[in-house]
């Protein structure tokens, strides 16, 4: 796909709340460039719409005006609005470098080849972009099916959440675990509801103490086991993996999660 500078007369509508965080920031010189990557992700997606019907490019403007809001460098914002463009679009890696250099690109190939999820060290940027991606998701969710909603919620808990904390955005950190929370609480049934959501809460208040005795009193795996995904048996089956997940949910241990996922991954082999 050739990049070529478009402009969408709706543009202002649109990205008004990204070009004011930049002018409060006294960052006026960068936005034409951001206005830019805009135009480029417009066209790339044009024609294409989320669950809910809205055009896909509401999705990669509300990721930036997060990341703007939160602090995020220029080109932390023209990555959040790029973040899809190599995978959903015809927009290879070459021709977005050619247009927006190296940082941009680099960026937007490391959110599309899920670095976060590896045990290499990312940038902060890399980090603010993908936190700020799935919290409008999860605000977006409902359309999803009960299994992708149940499993984006799992995973916020024990990869977003820490990661947001780390950044330190702690109102990001704290929407994030209200959404996933409300979204397991939902698509939950039977009579270990209540139960579930005492551990939710105590989740929400971000007290370790109150989660991990909330959810061995009311019997480890079968507080979060019934009806819900293996992982969440897994992640709250035994003293110790109690303390792992409170440690995981509430961002004490920088290392908890990927012990986590090691033995997330373990189950699914088995």
């Amino acid at each position: 796909m050739e990049l070529l500078p478009y402009l969408d007369w709706d543009m202002g509508s649109t990205m008004g709340a990204v070009a004011r965080i930049l002018s409060d920031s006294d960052r006026n010189d960068d936005i034409p460039l951001v206005f830019y990557a805009f135009s480029v992700a417009d066209r790339a997606h044009r024609g294409q719409r989320r669950r809910s019907g809205d055009p896909y490019i509401t999705h990669p403007v509300a990721v930036a005006t997060i990341v703007a809001g939160n602090g995020g460098s220029t080109p932390a914002i023209c990555a959040a609005l790029l973040h899809d463009v190599i995978e959903d679009t015809p927009v290879r890696p070459a021709g977005l470098r050619a247009e927006f250099g190296a940082e941009i690109t680099g960026t937007v190939e490391a959110l599309t080849a899920g670095a976060i999820r590896t045990p290499d060290p990312i940038g902060r940027e890399v980090m603010l972009v993908a936190v700020a991606d799935r919290l409008h998701n999860l605000r977006t969710l409902r359309p999803c099916p009960p299994a992708s909603r149940r499993r984006v919620s799992l995973d916020t808990l024990v990869l977003h959440v820490p990661m947001a904390r780390r950044l330190g955005v702690p109102a990001v950190a704290a929407e994030l675990t209200e959404l996933a929370c409300t979204a397991l609480e939902d698509l939950d049934r039977g009579p270990a509801a209540r139960r579930r959501r005492l551990v939710a809460g105590a989740v929400r208040r971000v007290d370790p103490v109150r989660a991990a005795e909330a959810v061995a009193a009311a019997g480890g795996a079968a507080v979060l086991g019934g009806g819900i995904d293996p992982e969440l048996a897994l992640a709250t089956g035994g003293a110790g993996l109690v303390a792992l997940a409170a440690a995981v949910l509430l961002g004490r241990d920088p290392e908890a999660a990927r012990r986590l996922a090691r033995l997330l991954e373990a189950w699914r082999r088995r």
